[in-house]
């Protein structure tokens, strides 16, 4: 049947049919899709949960489009050809919904809340300058970077919880004069979370324009201080003489606690029968140390003649050597009763001359092992 076909044809028209053929067929494939093509909706669901440049909150509203068959996101897919083409459509896409988004939280906000807002937090900076200059900077530069995390990533946890045992929240935060302030004033929060309660500064709601206006005034206050236009810190007290030779203080006039005291409530000096009495009761005290101190005397002079009446003992000064052959004998040496130490040959106190009295000692020995038992011999009356 087909060389039936072929031969009723002639070869002009099968020229003529044959471009016409693929122009049809590469029609076909720019407007209708193969199902393994990438405008699938399972594929374009996949390129979207594998872009890694958009945050789970874009991805959503993403899936939500292509659920729902928005016009915008099937435009994106018809418009592109490749598969790269597709990613980087739809990430334009979620960046234009996003900041479609900011700018509806913007209109809505109400302007006398923001003009609130700017009021406290300008009060909050005025209670800065009680502090240093150089406290000041670095306690609004650590604020101004939580804030500007905040404006990139308002759904991050970790800017949006502060805790206030942390070190840096106490340097830069709590222990500066307005700080507290400062970041209530930008919607952040003392709250009590979990089974300890730790304490934390928590921003519940990130209102984007009051955070932009607290950057905008903090910016301004540092650039302020920096060019010396912040208001100094007060002076503090330094140390000055006092016209009686004591040391004082500026805050006192320049004079010490007791002439203060003097010029300001008129404490009356000491009277002379006080200095007097003062003066009688050291002199009672005197004659008692006198005496302590003589008593010592005596007993040192006491001592030391009956030091010389008695016979001199030769101290043995080294007591890693034997004291009868000088023989070295290091930790091992034997030590007698008469306080010498000595070899294993000299250890024996026959073989050394010893000084020691061992009869003395054995009956006193006896005395106290062996009591004397008599009875006696008169009979008391009871």
């Amino acid at each position: 049947a087909s060389r039936r076909v072929h031969s009723v044809l002639t070869q002009t028209e099968c020229a003529k049919l044959q471009p016409a053929r693929v122009e049809s067929i590469a029609m076909t494939s720019q407007l209708v899709p193969d199902n393994s093509s990438h405008w699938n909706q399972e594929k374009v669901l996949d390129t979207v949960r594998g872009l890694k440049q958009l945050s789970c909150k874009e991805k959503t509203v993403l899936e939500q489009m292509l659920q729902s068959e928005n016009t915008k996101i099937e435009n994106v897919i018809k418009t592109s050809a490749t598969v790269k083409e597709l990613e980087v459509s739809l990430i334009a896409l979620a960046k234009q919904i996003a900041e479609n988004g900011s700018k509806r939280e913007e209109t809505k906000a109400e302007p006398g809340a923001l003009e609130v807002a700017r009021d406290a937090i300008k009060s909050a900076l005025q209670k800065y300058n009680e502090n240093k200059s150089s406290v000041q900077t670095s306690s609004l530069k650590s604020i101004l970077k939580i804030l500007q995390k905040v404006e990139k990533k308002p759904t991050d946890i970790r800017t949006r919880r502060l805790q206030t045992s942390n070190i840096v929240v106490k340097k830069f935060i709590t222990n500066v004069k307005g700080g507290d302030d400062l970041i209530s004033a930008c919607g952040y929060e003392r709250m009590e979370i979990g089974e300890k309660k730790t304490e934390y500064l928590v921003l519940k709601q990130a209102s984007l324009p009051v955070i932009k206006i607290g950057i905008e005034l903090m910016q301004q206050k540092i650039s302020e201080l920096k060019a010396g236009g912040g208001k100094a810190a007060p002076p503090r007290n330094t140390k000055v003489l006092c016209p009686c030779g004591f040391w004082g203080s500026t805050d006192q006039e320049g004079l010490c606690s007791v002439c203060y005291k003097k010029k300001m409530f008129g404490v009356p000096e000491k009277s002379k029968t006080a200095t007097t009495e003062a003066k009688s009761s050291n002199a009672k005290n005197s004659w008692k140390k006198r005496l302590r101190l003589a008593r010592i005397k005596l007993r040192a002079v006491h001592r030391f003649r009956l030091g010389i009446k008695t016979e001199t003992r030769i101290i043995q000064k080294n007591k890693k050597r034997c004291f009868a052959c000088n023989k070295k004998v290091g930790y091992l040496g034997f030590e007698c009763r008469c306080l010498y130490i000595f070899c294993d040959l000299h250890r024996i106190p026959s073989s050394h001359n010893c000084t020691f009295d061992y009869k003395k000692l054995h009956q006193n020995k006896l005395k106290k092992d062996n009591k004397v038992v008599a009875h006696e011999k008169i009979s008391k009356l009871e």
